[in-house]
């Protein structure tokens, strides 16, 4: 078993950084050079805690599955990421394979809720539920209250969500804050200083 703060950091980290990567590539927030080379440190991150630790194999590889089951795999980058981490774990066999199932189940549903919302006018508590992973939440939850895992496996699942949800405000604000540049600049702003005496001349 790796050590708890191990454990913790690479958790938040690689949620953090799955979010940024998805950002760019899916809304073109930040530059796609740049997150492909942290999917590569990413990367070695997760193979790494998941070489190391059986219980972070499982549950990062759950969350894999679950996106990958309901076809959310939409970029190259994660697609070569996916196979890389699926051939490493299958080869490593550091898996345990009952938690692995259950909490891909509950990450399916929460991907199958996430598009229900997206889809339809739901409550505000449907919503949250689903857009914050609640389902996989209760189920690491339960796995640790069965004693299969440590409770810092819940704590760093959390940090993971925290930092998956965190890039993605600072993601929003900062395509705000660049559409606010956009609309607030002026109409000549980009007209040639000639064109724009001619104007002024006429």
């Amino acid at each position: 078993m790796a050590p708890i703060l191990l454990v913790v950091a690479a958790f938040a980290v690689i949620g953090a950084g799955l979010k940024l990567i998805d950002e760019a590539f899916d809304e073109g927030t930040f530059e796609k050079g740049r997150a492909s080379a942290i999917a590569f440190l990413l990367l070695l991150i997760w193979i790494g805690i998941s070489a190391l630790d059986e219980g972070s194999a499982t549950i990062l590889l759950s969350i894999l599955t679950g996106v990958l089951l309901t076809g959310k795999i939409d970029n190259k980058v994660f697609g070569l990421c996916t196979a890389t981490i699926l051939g490493v774990l299958l080869f490593l066999q550091r898996l345990l394979w009952p938690p692995l199932l259950f909490l891909t189940g509950a990450g399916v549903i929460d991907e199958k809720g996430n598009d229900y919302v997206d889809a339809h006018r739901a409550n505000r508590f449907v919503s949250f539920f689903f857009l914050h992973r609640f389902t996989m939440k209760i189920g690491v939850a339960l796995v640790c209250a069965a004693g299969v895992f440590p409770w810092h496996y819940l704590l760093a699942f959390l940090l993971f969500d925290i930092g998956y949800d965190t890039v993605g405000i600072l993601s929003r604000h900062y395509s705000r804050a660049q559409d606010g540049v956009g609309e607030t600049r002026s109409p000549g702003r980009d007209i040639p200083a000639v064109t724009l005496a001619l104007q002024c001349h006429e």
